[in-house]
């Protein structure tokens, strides 16, 4: 959906319609609204843009557990290829210390930040034995 929600942004006017009607039977509202005069066309994919939490083409706002273990457990990994002798907790205290907190965001709502793979990664490297 992301991709068509962007792909229908981006179209010119005489795009849209045909696009909206090649497509309909991906969103029923879209469907529906396949007769409505251009501009209402514009606000009804506004309006999906923003409901589906488009970013771009590829891309949509998504959080939660999920989402978000695949990305840590990816970063963990690589994490433990650059310094296979680090411990559980030496693990979290990287993961920790190198997020970003988001400004304006409540801490309840961001936890420790945001995960910042390349940092956590450095500082696993560096804290590898001198001699490894």
């Amino acid at each position: 959906e992301a991709e068509l929600y962007a792909r229908l942004d981006r179209a010119t006017d005489e795009e849209l319609r045909p696009l909206v009607e090649e497509h309909g039977g991906v969103d029923r509202d879209l469907s529906d609204a396949r007769d409505l005069p251009t501009y209402l066309l514009r606000q009804l994919i506004s309006v999906k843009l923003n409901e589906n939490d488009v970013i771009s083409e590829h891309y949509k706002f998504v959080d939660g557990t999920s989402f978000a273990a695949p990305i840590v457990s990816s970063t963990v990994a690589c994490m433990l290829e650059a310094n296979p002798g680090l411990t559980p907790q030496q693990v979290k205290r990287i993961l920790v210390d190198t997020a970003e907190r988001l400004p304006g965001v409540e801490i309840d709502r961001q936890g420790w930040g945001v995960i910042a793979p390349r940092r956590a990664v450095e500082l696993a490297l560096a804290l590898r034995p001198q001699d490894a």
